[in-house]
Order: C-alpha cells, then structure tokens, then sequence
C-alpha cells in the first residue's frame, strides 16, 4: 500500500517541474566541503521554511537508509509509531519504505505500526521532494544513473518514525543501533505563534542550547520535534560530536505578520568540536574579519561583515592578540560567550588594537606589520582540588582563570609555550591577579578550558 502525497498543492508544489525548480532556488554554494549523516530542518511550507531546510539538506550524506523522525501533530501514542506502507508517493515520484528495517526496529524498541497515525501528517511528507531532489538521478543517462546509485551502494530507502509520549533517550538509542549504515533527518519547527521579536529571543536560546548540547533546558514550547532534537543532541554528547547551525529565521521575516511567527533553524552534526570546525573551514575568513573591524576603526567608520557564515552567529568566546616585529601590542578577550562569535571578534580586535591599558593606541602605519591571531575558547569547567598540590596536577595543557573574591586573571593555553612549568605557569597567573606568589586559600576558585588560536597567515 501506498502513501498518498497529501501535502502537495498547499505545503509544497503539485507539480513536479515547479516543484523541483523552486527547490533548485533554494539551493546556495558551499563553501565547506563536509557532509553529515545527520541534521535537524523545519517542516512547515516551503514558502516560509524550505530556504532553511535546504540549507540543512545540503550537508546531508546520503545513505542506504534515512530515518525521518518527526512529531505527530494529530494522534497520541507512546513511544514510537512506524508505518507499513510500501511507497510513500510525492509529485516526484515514489520513495520506497525499509519494511524489513522497520520489523527489525520493532522487535527492538517500544513502537506500534501503524498507517493511520501517518495519514494525515505532513511533517514526514514535506522532507521526501528534498531527499528526491538531491539525491535521486534526473534525467541522467543510464550509465550516470548507476554510478549514482554506486556512490551509495544501493537505491535510497526511508525509515518514518513518528513520536509520541517518548523519553528522548530511546530516539538517542535507536540513531546509536543504526548509525552505522544510516543517515537521519529530525523534523521540527521552532516556536509557534510568538510576537517577532519574543520569537527571535525563545529560538536564540534554543539554538544555544542544541549547540551547546544543555537539552534539559529545552521544553515543549520550544520546538514541536522536541523529542527528536533532544535524542539526536543527546547522541552528539555521547559521541563528542557537536551541532552546527546552517540557518535560522522566522516566518515574520518573510512575511508581513510579525504578530504570531513561527520560528526555523537547521543545524548538522559534526564529528568534532564546533571550534575545531571553524578553525579548519573559517580561519582565513575569521583573521580578515578581525584585521578589517581595526582598519574600519581607524576610519572611525562601523564595519559590518558580509555574508556572514551562520556557525559564526553561535554565541562563543574569543581572545584577540597583536603582536608588532615579535612584541606583544595588545590583548583583549572575553572568557564567557555573551554574544554572537563574530561580532565578540570584531569587538576584541578593535579592543586589543586601541583599548589595551598597557599599550597606547595602534596607528595607521603599524597595521601592515601588524601580527594578529585568534583564539576561540570552549566552555568553561570549574576544577575541583583539594590543595595546591592538586591543583597544579589538573592544569596543563588548559586554559587557566584563577580567582579569588574580587582578583581574577586568566591565561590562554598558547601561554605554557613560554611557561612550561607548571609551578612557575600558576605562579605568574597568580601574579596576574594581583596575588602573592605563594598565596594559597581555601576561597580560590580556579577554571579550565581549551582553546583553537587561529595565527596571522
């Protein structure tokens, strides 16, 4: 049996020429050359939400099979819900379902089958002209066909799980079970029917959060595919994978209603930390950034940049150093991430450049011969000690802030290449502080993190 397209003509094209066309306008050049087998897109209309979608998609891997887990908007069940049809029909075409899959998963995890809870949900069906589209051969000859087909082995089958009343850690489980040979696409809009601007603040917080990997801060109201975001972030935090953004916008942004929007972001997963990704795909773009914001400043004119990768709108942290003929010229950083990551650069740059105490101003002429590196800061994380003793044993190679009542200094790991004792390396810091070289409390505080620093090219 098959699923009828029942969405097609409202959420998206009837016809398949439009459709596939309107799809092809979505589609942007990549700048980075990574693929994932695993993202979060909307589902809503394509008119408002298929930019972002697309924007997620292109960084998909194709698989064998892909799993589109999506919430269900119009029944209550526990756990999951998967279906028995065939096909699921789309005006470009038939996608074939994984039966054999599907008994496999249900004699494995906590789910019913059944076609009815799919028949009137729309948030698997809007995701299939976008699998099509990019991953199935158009009008190719027959030899283009099959070496299509042999970039995945075999034709692309999907795996539609629908949730219900459903701890988020099965989600996690079952994307653990089937990793291997898979691909999976979370569905879900963001908040719904907020005011603009209330909107933008709920979904920049839940962005910080996917990004972040805090899922027991995300609730309901947030995202209606909460449980499937939960279960895939909860799987990145396993795996020490991250989350990154591809986009993220509402509906008041296209639209003329700016009184009840609803929110859309796509994000992929990363096999490494999110600074790790921007240091090897963003390094050039971030050092420019950086060395364009102090030339503006020395215009007295504001520089905003263009086309501004959406990973560097993630809230994050940043030390920027100047050095002039090997001497340090300036230094200035943030610790906590209190701002989007470009524009907490731009403001350091021009910090470091003019508004360093211990140096006077740069000038015009120092600027071609001017050194400049960034460094990107992780999360912070308290070190527990129990003496000095111990605490020199957990301070190399981090990042060290040290702080006692109202004192507080900071180094960047970079700093133990000039001081590699670890002795001499705290001693300093406590210098830094404003502390004696031998002072010790039980009151002192003292926090690690790691950093990517991304040198003058």
């Amino acid at each position: 049996m098959n699923k009828k397209a029942l969405f097609a003509g409202s959420f998206y094209p009837e016809n398949a020429d439009e459709l596939n066309a309107l799809l092809n306008s979505y589609k942007e050049e990549l700048s980075v050359d990574y693929h994932s087998k695993a993202i979060i897109v909307p589902h809503a209309g394509y008119i408002y939400s298929g930019h972002a979608a697309m924007a997620g998609f292109q960084y998909l891997e194709p698989s064998e099979n892909i799993f589109i887990i999506a919430p269900s908007h119009h029944e209550t069940f526990n756990n999951i819900a998967l279906p028995e049809y065939t096909f699921f029909e789309t005006p470009l075409g038939n996608v074939e379902v994984n039966n054999r899959l599907i008994k496999e998963i249900a004699e494995k995890f906590p789910c019913i089958i059944a076609d009815e809870i799919f028949e009137k949900e729309h948030s698997i069906e809007v995701q299939l002209p976008f699998i099509q589209n990019l991953f199935y051969p158009h009008r190719q000859s027959a030899s283009d066909f099959v070496k299509n087909l042999k970039k995945i082995g075999k034709k692309i089958k999907i795996i539609p799980v629908l949730t219900g009343n459903c701890d988020y850690r099965l989600i996690s489980d079952l994307i653990s079970a089937y990793w291997e040979n898979s691909s999976f696409i979370i569905s879900s809009d963001l908040s719904h029917y907020y005011p603009i601007q209330q909107c933008r603040q709920i979904d920049t917080y839940t962005a910080t959060i996917i990004e972040t990997g805090k899922i027991d801060f995300l609730q309901p109201q947030q995202a209606c595919g909460l449980t499937g975001i939960k279960g895939l972030v909860d799987f990145a935090n396993n795996n020490d994978c991250s989350m990154i953004r591809a986009e993220m916008y509402n509906s008041g942004d296209i639209s003329n209603d700016k009184d009840k929007v609803v929110g859309y972001g796509s994000w992929f997963l990363y096999t490494n930390t999110r600074n790790s990704f921007i240091e090897k795909y963003y390094s050039k773009y971030i050092l420019d950034t950086a060395k364009l914001s102090i030339l503006s400043a020395l215009k007295e004119e504001e520089y905003i940049p263009r086309q501004i990768p959406s990973v560097l709108t993630e809230y994050g942290a940043s030390f920027v150093t100047l050095k002039l003929n090997g001497q340090l010229r300036g230094c200035i950083g943030s610790v906590y991430p209190t701002k989007p990551l470009i524009l907490d650069i731009i403001d350091n740059a021009q910090n470091a450049a003019f508004r360093d105490q211990r140096f006077e101003p740069l000038e015009a002429e120092e600027l071609d011969r001017l050194e400049l590196s960034v460094s990107i800061l992780s999360a912070i994380e308290r070190i527990e000690f129990k003496d000095e003793r111990d605490l020199l044993s957990k301070i190399y190679p981090h990042g060290i802030i040290l702080a006692e009542k109202e004192k507080r200094a900071v180094y960047l790991p970079v700093v133990w290449e000039q001081l590699p004792d670890r002795e001499i390396f705290l001693n300093s810091l406590k210098e830094k502080a404003g502390l004696p070289q031998d002072y010790f409390s039980k009151t002192i505080e003292a926090y690690k993190f790691s950093a990517v620093n991304i040198n003058a090219y």
